[in-house]
């Protein structure tokens, strides 16, 4: 308590020894507001008051930890829904379909134990595009830095149902050797890459 303000009462500390100290509390002084807020505390004892105190407090880590729950879960919730927009997104729209060399590229890079995503968009213009993401973690024997990876993100194209879709955009990759995004070597590169460098095996011995 700052001594700028009056005093403003005390109490006699009594230690274990039987000497006793007189404590002065020195606090801001009573707003209007606080004194109609406080009257109805008027005629409680101080014994009263703490155990009110008490219970106020034991309600308010009550409704801490409620919210600390609801926040977990509602991340959770958040998560689950994530997921299931990208499992809706990797549905082609009625009157499109992979191109083949697409289906051709993900089933090749499954084979090799990579990741595959697949998110289709509707543009609001007429057409639709598919973007595409392959990648896998390194190991760490793989890397030069923490978190390397291969990925790639590539993007076709099309002006209207049925059409044969066409690669747009800058295709992107990032590689064990670099961090930074650049452009993406070609198709029949990045299957190359894919075939040296399948996810090692994890089957137990």
């Amino acid at each position: 308590m700052s001594e700028q303000y009056p005093v403003s009462g005390g109490k006699m500390v009594i230690s274990p020894d039987g000497t006793s100290t007189y404590v002065r509390f020195y606090d801001r002084p009573q707003t209007a507001d606080e004194t109609k807020a406080f009257a109805k505390y008027a005629d409680l004892s101080p014994l009263e008051i703490l155990r009110r105190l008490r219970v106020a407090e034991w309600n308010a880590d009550v409704c801490q930890r409620e919210r600390d729950r609801w926040r977990v879960e509602t991340q959770r919730l958040q998560g689950e829904l994530a997921a299931a927009e990208r499992k809706l997104a990797a549905y082609p729209p009625d009157g499109y379909e992979l191109p083949k060399v697409v289906a051709d590229l993900l089933a090749h890079t499954t084979a090799h134990g990579w990741k595959t995503a697949v998110a289709w968009t509707l543009r609001v213009e007429g057409g639709a595009y598919v973007d595409v993401r392959l990648g896998r973690l390194a190991d760490p024997a793989e890397a030069r830095f923490p978190g390397a990876r291969w990925e790639y993100q590539m993007t076709w194209g099309f002006p209207g149902p049925g059409a044969r879709g066409a690669r747009v955009r800058t295709s992107l990759a990032k590689t064990p050797d670099s961090a930074q995004w650049r452009d993406a070597p070609s198709l029949k590169k990045i299957r190359e890459v894919i075939a040296a460098n399948p996810m090692p095996r994890t089957d137990a011995p």
